[in-house]
């Protein structure tokens, strides 16, 4: 009743796993479609920035077409055509009323103040300064001369005001903004003309400008009034009449460029952006940068066949890691654990990618964290095949993310594949360090030489080889760190944890070495057998080797029953066969026992429960038989055989066969090579009669391999020493 709650309550704990298993994959698939579809945002392909290949006002040194179909608003050429608009709108100046009263006031009151003689306090009550005694000169005038000048001042002042007078600062400053023209709105009357800057008046230029017309008093006068001194006196008198309007002129301009309707391009994918041999300009430039960040990017087929490709490849790679996995216990506790790594994966190659992309920096493919999840997931399950089958989905996620390029899938894997080569388990520390050296400068060469092929700039090489490094490390550093966490929280039999239990004496092995002697050397060297026969066929030879050293650590409480502690005495010579066999195939249920107790990993303890199956107990079989058949009694063969069940894996096969061949071989009189041999094919062909290996999943060619492996283990352990004279 127990077996059958216990298998029921393993079918369920399969269940979950498998279920978690389901609802990871479809996780990590969606996570794949969502961080490349993020990362490459814009770009057909997602392999490269098309607009980082070419250099507004450089000649371009190949023709771009268009990866994508787009709309593409040219704001570039808006941009100028707006400024085009804006520059058509010349400056505006408006003749202002209330300065030319004023100068007409101040002309006037001029004049007066010759009479009372007040001029001076005129001129400083207008805040107006004498600086060329201008005052000094009218006066020194004769009467009729002075009346002419004012009449002549008084007229030149009207014809100035009418026509304008401007701000010489204002005026400079139009025409350093490269305007040769200008609107003038004069009085009401006159309305709005187009001017020269050249001809407007402004006091810089009176004098120059009043020179025709004082060519209309003829020379007579002009003789009498110099036309410097009615110039001057006008600079003194007169108020700029006519300003800037900055508000009309803006608002104007504005207007303009609202008339700008920004040309909407419509791109079909295949046209040609740029052309070879001709100059690059900032719009194409930009329709690049847009075709890049600001277009949806992926058509619907495209979307689709992204999905079909990320669902293929997931699909592809769980069944072969399934594959490899198929007679393994954990089988589903090892795709979770690689599913969950690759899914971090993702999210660290996309804040990295991120990070890098919003400081403007250039993201290479040894910037991506791709090589974690590989080495993690080869070091817990103790299987390479397993991390180059994580590197392989994770190249291909890596593949359709904007920053990847034409290489980056080989380079992922190249790198991984050295990883995974160079980083095995190590006993001593030195080890460890000339393996991050070798593997980082294998990568080293790598990146070099595939950076040509990924246009990677020659700038950019100690970056790409200074960020594979670090990767690498921090990558390394994460494995050492996690793999004992997980290995400790699942009891994963690592190949750390069996050295562990292979090299150092628990207190159990200690325990068996001091009450049974007999079976702890039985013990090490079917470990022995076991470990060599698992090497010569690709097993886990560590696991193989572990699981032989304590297959026996039941016979801790009963070891006298066992021939390999026995002296000359034999306990079994006193009972009957029904209570030996009863002790006998104890030693199978109290070794579980103490295993769990041990916290030994359940493929040891499987080994222990397996390593003799439901094979019978031949001798006190036979020897029950001989008792039966004098007293007329019949027996049971399953009462003579072990309860177990035959083993599911290589590694405990192995140790079963280790098992019986090594208790055999003691048998053998003067052993030889050809004795060995037959013994050992004998014995394994008696186990495969017995059904033992059905579902070992050992192959003839694997038997064979296991035979001969024995045999040489045998020899070697017999081998025969020179006998030395005596003295």
């Amino acid at each position: 009743m127990n077996a059958k709650l216990k298998r029921q309550h393993q079918t369920k704990k399969q269940r979950l796993s498998q279920n978690l298993a389901i609802a990871l994959l479809c996780i990590t698939a969606a996570s794949a479609m969502v961080t490349t579809l993020y990362s490459g945002k814009g770009s057909i392909l997602g392999l490269y920035d098309p607009s980082s290949l070419y250099h507004s006002g450089e000649l371009a040194d190949s023709d771009f077409y268009a990866t994508k179909g787009f709309e593409f608003i040219d704001w570039t050429e808006a941009e100028r055509q707006s400024r085009l608009k804006e520059r058509a709108v010349l400056p505006i100046f408006t003749y202002q009323i209330r300065p030319t009263v004023l100068s007409k006031r101040l002309v006037d009151a001029f004049i007066d103040s010759f009479t009372d003689r007040s001029t001076s306090q005129l001129l400083a009550h207008s805040d107006r300064h004498d600086k060329l005694n201008l005052v000094r000169e009218i006066g020194n005038l004769a009467p009729q001369q002075q009346d002419l000048f004012f009449s002549i001042v008084k007229e030149s002042a009207d014809m100035v005001l009418q026509n304008g007078l401007f701000d010489g600062d204002e005026v400079d400053s139009i025409r350093s903004e490269g305007y040769g023209y200008l609107l003038y709105e004069g009085p009401l009357a006159s309305g709005q003309k187009e001017m020269r800057i050249d001809t407007v008046l402004t006091k810089a230029n009176l004098a120059n400008a009043l020179g025709l017309w004082f060519d209309g008093y003829g020379s007579e006068i002009t003789a009498q009034i110099p036309p410097s001194l009615v110039a001057d006196t006008l600079v003194l008198l007169l108020y700029e009449n006519v300003e800037y309007d900055s508000i009309q002129t803006a608002s104007l301009r504005s207007e303009a460029r609202s008339t700008v309707v920004p040309p909407r391009l419509v791109i079909e994918r295949g046209t040609k952006i740029i052309s070879q041999d001709t100059v690059v300009t900032d719009s194409q430039i930009n329709m690049l940068a847009y075709m890049r960040e600001h277009a949806v990017g992926y058509s619907i087929l495209e979307l689709v066949g992204r999905s079909i490709f990320i669902i293929m490849v997931s699909i592809t790679s769980v069944a072969v890691f399934l594959r490899v996995l198929a007679n393994e216990s954990r089988i589903y506790l090892y795709l979770n654990l690689m599913l969950v790594t690759v899914l971090f994966s993702l999210l660290a190659m996309l804040l990295v990618s991120s990070y890098l992309r919003s400081h403007s920096m250039p993201v290479l493919d040894s910037f991506l964290p791709l090589f974690f999840a590989p080495l993690f997931v080869a070091h817990i399950s103790s299987k390479r095949r397993l991390g180059f089958i994580t590197a392989f989905l994770l190249a291909c996620y890596a593949t359709l993310m904007r920053e990847a390029t034409l290489m980056t899938f080989f380079f992922i894997l190249s790198v991984n594949a050295i990883c995974l080569h160079f980083f095995r388990y190590s006993i001593k520390r030195l080890e460890d360090l000339f393996n991050w050296f070798y593997a980082t400068l294998s990568a080293s060469i790598v990146a070099l030489a595939f950076s040509p092929l990924s246009a990677v700039a020659i700038h950019s090489l100690v970056s790409l080889v200074g960020a594979l490094v670090v990767n690498i490390t921090f990558s390394l550093i994460l494995v050492e760190a996690f793999v004992p966490l997980v290995e400790h929280i699942y009891n994963i039999p690592t190949a750390y944890r069996l050295n562990e239990l292979a090299y150092s004496d628990s207190s159990i092995l200690e325990r068996l070495g001091a009450v049974a002697q007999g079976t702890y050397n039985h013990s090490r060297n079917v470990s022995e057998l076991a470990y060599q026969a698992a090497k010569a066929i690709g097993a886990n030879a560590m696991l193989a080797r572990v699981g032989g050293v304590y297959h026996d650590i039941g016979k801790i409480d009963h070891p006298e029953y066992f021939v390999e502690n026995q002296g000359g005495e034999n306990k079994h010579d006193d009972i009957k066969p029904s209570l030996s066999v009863a002790v006998i195939k104890s030693h199978v249920k109290l070794g579980l026992e103490k295993g769990r107790e041990a916290g030994l990993p359940q493929e040891v303890l499987d080994i222990i429960s397996q390593h003799h199956g439901n094979d019978i107990i031949q001798y006190f079989y036979t020897e029950a038989a001989r008792q039966a058949q004098a007293s007329g009694v019949e027996i049971k063969t399953e009462d003579y055989s072990y309860s177990g069940e035959p083993p599911t894996f290589a590694e405990s096969a192995i140790v079963m066969l280790a098992d019986i061949v090594e208790a055999a071989s003691r048998t053998l009189k003067q052993p030889s090579y050809s004795k060995y041999q037959k013994l050992v094919h004998t014995l394994v062909m008696g186990k495969i009669e017995r059904g033992q290996l059905n579902r070992s999943g050992l192959s003839l060619t694997d038997l064979n391999r296991i035979e001969e492996s024995f045999v040489q283990t045998l020899i070697g352990r017999d081998h025969h020493r020179i006998e030395y004279p005596e003295e």
